[in-house]
């Protein structure tokens, strides 16, 4: 296993070798702080993009994406075909493909460009359970206070939702109000933690606590420990999936590396995910899970070959989704497509999009990593303004408040 993750290293420095770095005005050096809101906001982004397209017929294709299942076998991700990519990405409304409310989906029908979907509301109830925090003066978050946050949840704190949106609220949110019962004590209404979709290895803790990266810049070990503390929503290998997340983007946001180039920083974010402080990787006989999704996700861009195709087709077969919002799909799909369109990082986003499946997973997580390289200069500003008018319209929230919340949280986090 030692030589295997040894590879897949090599590989990536190799890779990382020939990024395609965006032009001069998107790769100027971005502050730590600036990053940290690129996080933010790529996750919101990813989210509102994926959203109109999560779960369509593939069989149809769709007149915005690429379409490259189809495309003929000759045609691969070289430079030209990568620059296509990235200039044509664009953010759909909801009106074409998904026009009804849904409960895990858009909660308004016909939803604008930009309005974010299950993955970044759970990100608004960790944001509020932070800033009660802080108002209390306390020196951290336990799983109890994120519990009461989503039994509490209101979209807008300063009004009642309409009947609709109460039903949807409730919808959306039932599997885990039971285990928050649960959680602090009750039980009626309520299941034990690990009912939670009956045990699935799932991207719930993906979804909520990404924004908890940005209380431990450069520290992954303590990134690591404190999202798997706080994490009640996932079973075990997903809490340390999601926690070697929180590890590779609290590198990404090392303050040193404020004047490094992109490429330094996704190196030192992709050794990350090699953070373990509870040795998962030492279990007999088992070993780490996360480790054989890393080193397939480079097997499968090397066979693939630039071929969108082939790479869609291995990541299906060997990727062994049983339900395609699993963690380690939702995690390896973003990674292989970043390797596969040599750490490009808007034309990684268009070919997750295309890819389909749980599209708003795969680029909520695809948008943090970016936007933790880059900063906020490398999504295009409509894109920014979209989701940032709908993020206010509906919830109340802003990525200025969060970044606030985050640090001032981050000032009286007990380390």
């Amino acid at each position: 296993m030692l030589f295997q993750r040894r590879q897949f290293i090599s590989s990536l420095t190799a890779a990382l070798g020939s990024v395609l770095l965006p032009t001069t005005s998107r790769s100027q050096e971005p502050t730590e702080s600036n990053r940290v809101a690129g996080m933010l906001m790529g996750s919101l982004i990813g989210d509102a993009l994926g959203g109109p397209v999560e779960f369509r017929d593939l069989g149809q294709g769709h007149s915005g994406l690429a379409n490259a299942r189809n495309w003929d076998a000759e045609r691969v991700l070289d430079e030209s075909v990568l620059k296509e990519l990235s200039d044509s990405l664009a953010m759909s409304s909801y009106q074409i493909l998904r026009p009804e409310a849904a409960a895990y989906g858009p909660w308004r029908v016909k939803a604008k460009a930009g309005t974010i979907t299950d993955d970044s509301r759970h990100k608004i109830v960790l944001m509020r359970a932070l800033r009660k925090m802080v108002a209390e003066g306390k020196d951290r978050i336990t799983p109890r206070d994120l519990a009461r946050e989503l039994l509490d949840f209101n979209p807008r704190v300063d009004r009642e939702p309409s009947a609709a949106l109460a039903e949807l609220v409730e919808e959306g949110l039932r599997e885990y109000r039971y285990a928050s019962r649960w959680l602090l004590g009750e039980r009626e209404n309520a299941y034990p933690v690990e009912r939670l979709w009956a045990g699935v290895s799932n991207c719930s803790g993906q979804m909520a606590l990404l924004p908890l990266a940005g209380l431990f810049p450069g520290d992954p070990q303590l990134a690591y420990r404190e999202t798997f503390e706080i994490d009640f929503l996932d079973a075990p290998i997903a809490r340390d999936i999601c926690s070697a997340l929180n590890a590779a983007l609290a590198v990404a946001l090392d303050p040193k590396l404020d004047a490094a180039p992109p490429r330094q920083r996704w190196q030192s974010m992709l050794n990350g995910f090699q953070t373990d402080p509870y040795r998962f990787r030492d279990v007999p006989y088992a070993g780490r899970q996360l480790d054989r999704w890393l080193e397939l996700s480079d097997s499968i861009v090397q066979r693939a070959k630039g071929c969108p195709a082939t790479l869609y087709r291995l990541l299906e077969q060997e990727g062994k989704p049983v339900y395609y919002w699993d963690a380690h799909f939702t995690l390896l799909v973003p990674l292989t497509m970043l390797k596969a369109c040599q750490f490009n990082p808007l034309a990684a986003m268009h070919l997750t999009l295309d890819f389909g499946h749980d599209s708003d997973s795969y680029a909520q997580v695809l948008g943090a990593m970016v936007g933790a390289v880059y900063g906020t200069s490398i999504f295009p500003n409509t894109m920014a303004v979209a989701v940032a008018d709908r993020l206010l319209a509906d919830f109340g929230e802003s990525v200025d408040r969060w970044q606030s919340t985050l640090a001032a949280a981050a000032e009286q986090w007990k380390r």
